[in-house]
């Protein structure tokens, strides 16, 4: 007997079905399409609507047939070519698969290149000039100058997003001529991701001719160091524009930082009058000038600045000090300076007083807006337990606390111990992500009479370069603290080059080797603490079991007296 479902049924209603089939792998969508029918389109759209690898789609047209080639120290290429002619039966086989498409990348870093002679056959037999009438999403990263070009076979009206690396213009470059084709087949472009492995002085032309043909953007993704104070002030006059940040992940550091060494871009009244987001490089007094411009961007609600070389706490405290005073509706604040290979360390260590410490950052607790605060400087800050404990009782509303839990690590050792966790459990119960710099070695043993404060909402607790000698006692310890399911983060961003920074300061003692052993001890907490913390909860309910028991034996003792 056949199984009779109602149309209303779970596995017969089509949004439901496409929900389920987004979150699974290739294979199992591949599975779903031989169920039935209607589960077959869903399938399809699936399994079709973001399409990573272009040679999916030329294989649909005809068979193809791979060459390899070896480039530049000894690069293995893979490049594909057609074994025939394109037919129009091939054409409508195509379009089956072609209007499911949401979402197009092409990445020439993965060494698997379509010949050019692909894109001529395209061209010379296509029917239409939308060979994927529903896309909206286009990335198409090329190797080369000359390579780029193929992306206008996909572009049209219907496209919004469009990521595509910049490359410096060359005698006989058709790049102008390249830009007016993108303008023209894709004028609605909203989001717009430019990527470039060039320094930003060499290719702010051309960054400017191909964003002043999208009036409309609203977001824009650069390198990290690409928002020159010319590219800045030219954003100043999109009316649309709300969102202005970095490429991930930003520890790629593509660009010069010498060609921001002087922000002061040229504003006028009604800069960014939509920008909501904002994230540039630049050294700390020119950041502090800009805040504290008349026509900066003060209704902003996102500022990330990377600090490219450390400045003293005074001119910080000033720039914070700009904060409060200007941008009164900020809700996220990202100060960031970033050790990698070329940044400018200094070594021997500043005197710890002179670094920043509560006094510094005391402008910034007047911002009530102000829910998540990252801050990375090179060595650690200059706070004591009072100082954490003013943090936290002042700012109820934080979600997310990041005080430079990956500082440079020192002979000394960290300032903070264990103890610093517990003002933020009391006082922040909508904390959800924390970071610290601390000796764990140094444990709360004995916690307050009155009963204990917890974390109610926190998943991720960043630790950082944070000493640890024995991981199980620290394990029990925040077993009384964390909820299930918080993720305990060790380590420091971009480890390699952390260790040639420190290489190039002269620090060649067994600090690294310190380092390493700590991540590992972190991770054995992170591996204990789940067990630790659910033997907590168990213990916690059979507590409270007990205690009803005897208060109601309690009750009945009285009854009978």
């Amino acid at each position: 007997m056949s199984l009779q479902l109602h149309a209303s049924h779970p596995i017969l209603i089509p949004e439901l079905l496409a929900l389920i089939f987004s979150h699974l792998d290739e294979r199992n969508i591949a599975r779903t399409a031989t169920v039935c029918r209607q589960w077959a389109e869903i399938s399809l759209d699936a399994a079709w609507r973001n399409v990573s690898d272009i040679r999916r789609l030329v294989v649909l047209l005809c068979p193809v047939s791979s060459q390899m080639q070896y480039g530049p120290r000894n690069s293995c290429v893979c490049t594909y070519k057609l074994k025939r002619s394109i037919h129009p039966s091939d054409w409508q086989r195509f379009d089956r698969y072609a209007y499911r498409v949401r979402s197009l990348t092409c990445d020439d870093k993965n060494r698997k290149h379509t010949d050019s002679s692909v894109w001529a056959e395209v061209k010379r037999t296509r029917s239409r000039t939308d060979l994927l009438p529903n896309l909206q999403s286009l990335s198409w990263y090329s190797c080369s100058a000359d390579r780029q070009a193929s992306c206008l076979h996909f572009l049209h009206a219907g496209v919004k997003r469009l990521s595509i690396n910049v490359f410096p213009i060359q005698i006989g470059d058709s790049w102008g001529s390249f830009v007016e084709h993108v303008h023209a087949q894709a004028p609605g472009v909203t989001h717009l991701d430019i990527r470039s492995e060039f320094p930003v002085a060499t290719v702010e032309g051309e960054i400017l001719s191909l964003v002043g043909g999208f009036p409309g953007l609203t977001e824009v993704t650069v390198p990290i160091y690409c928002l020159t104070s010319t590219i800045a002030a030219r954003f100043s006059t999109f009316e649309q524009l709300s969102v202005i940040a970095f490429s991930k992940p930003v520890e790629r550091r593509t660009g010069q930082p010498s060609d921001v060494a002087h922000f002061a871009p040229s504003l006028s009244a009604g800069a960014f009058p939509a920008l909501q987001k904002l994230s540039f490089s630049a050294h700390l007094a020119h950041a502090l000038e800009f805040v504290n411009s008349p026509f900066a961007p003060h209704q902003l609600t996102s500022l990330y600045v990377n600090v490219i070389a450390i400045d003293n706490s005074f001119v910080l405290q000033h720039f914070f000090s700009g904060i409060a005073t200007h941008f009164r509706q900020l809700r996220e604040l990202r100060v960031d300076f970033i050790i990698g290979p070329d940044a400018p360390i200094v070594y021997p260590p500043p005197p710890l007083h002179t670094r920043p410490n509560i006094q510094t950052f005391r402008p910034l607790l007047s911002c009530l807006h102000l829910t998540k605060l990252e801050f990375r400087w090179d060595y650690q800050v200059n706070f004591t337990q009072a100082d954490i404990e003013e943090i936290a009782s002042s700012w109820p509303t934080l979600e997310v606390f990041l005080l430079n839990c990956q500082p440079i690590p020192e002979i000394s050792g960290p300032v903070l111990t264990m103890h610093a966790l517990l003002p933020f459990a009391q006082h922040c119960p909508r904390i959800r992500e924390l970071g610290l710099y601390l000796n764990a070695d140094i444990i709360p043993m004995h916690y307050p009479t009155s009963p204990l404060h917890t974390f109610k909402s926190l998943h991720t607790l960043s630790l950082g370069a944070s000493t640890i000698t024995n991981p199980n006692s620290v394990a029990l310890s925040l077993s009384r603290l964390l909820p299930l399911g918080c993720e305990i983060v060790s380590g420091v961003r971009w480890p390699d080059a952390f260790g040639i920074a420190l290489d190039r300061v002269g620090i060649m003692d067994d600090r690294r080797v310190r380092m390493t052993e700590w991540w590992v001890k972190w991770n054995e907490v992170a591996k204990v603490i789940p067990l630790a913390i659910e033997a907590r909860m168990e213990e916690r309910e059979r507590i409270t079991v007990l205690e009803s028991e005897v208060g109601a034996a309690t009750e009945r003792l009285k009854v009978r007296e």
